[in-house]
């Protein structure tokens, strides 16, 4: 199979395997606001949290399985990460405008309110945060839509942290296993 065929592959396998990935972030986001309600839910969303770069390895995995090729290249495996990230920041995103637009309108203004609650409580321990505070009172309030497109930059730079630990991962077991 040649890099070009490869590099496709990578590409459709990405696509598909974003559905997946997707979902998985779309239930650790329902799991993070539910957290406000159901406390013991913190040590789920850890665990999606701690689980995200697993998953990712296996579905890169599986995209190496589904070429049919003994050795995929470095920059093929951190290909596919990285667009699996992306496409399924996208999903993501998504559902989180509809939750912030439809499901629960006021969430964002909650969460602010709650944030400067929080830095009030502070501010004798850490006059530091005064200008933060400064900051969040002087600065509007985020949209639905900016508040859900920020999770395309956070996980597309996500896909490129990961990719590259994973493809490193990758290619190291993949010399250990031609050594043998």
């Amino acid at each position: 199979m040649t890099p070009q065929e490869i590099r496709s592959i990578a590409y459709k396998m990405a696509a598909k395997y974003a559905l997946f990935m997707g979902a998985f972030l779309l239930l650790r986001f329902a799991v993070e606001v539910s957290m406000q309600q159901y406390l013991w839910l913190t040590f789920f969303y850890l665990v999606l949290t701690a689980a995200v770069p697993f998953y990712a390895y296996r579905l890169g995995k599986k995209f190496v399985k589904e070429t049919n090729e003994p050795l995929v290249g470095f920059s093929d495996f951190y290909t596919f990460t990285f667009f699996l990230f992306v496409l399924a920041s996208l999903i993501l995103t998504i559902g989180q405008y509809v939750f912030y637009q439809y499901i629960s309108p006021n969430y964002i203004a909650e969460m602010h309110q709650t944030l400067m609650e929080n830095l009030k409580l502070l501010e004798p321990h850490y006059p530091s945060f005064n200008t933060y505070q400064e900051i969040l009172v002087d600065s509007p309030m985020p949209s639905p839509l900016q508040m859900a497109t920020q999770s395309i930059w956070m996980y597309s730079i996500a896909g490129i942290i990961l990719g590259i630990i994973n493809a490193a991962i990758y290619r190291h077991a993949n010399k250990k296993t031609e050594q043998n």
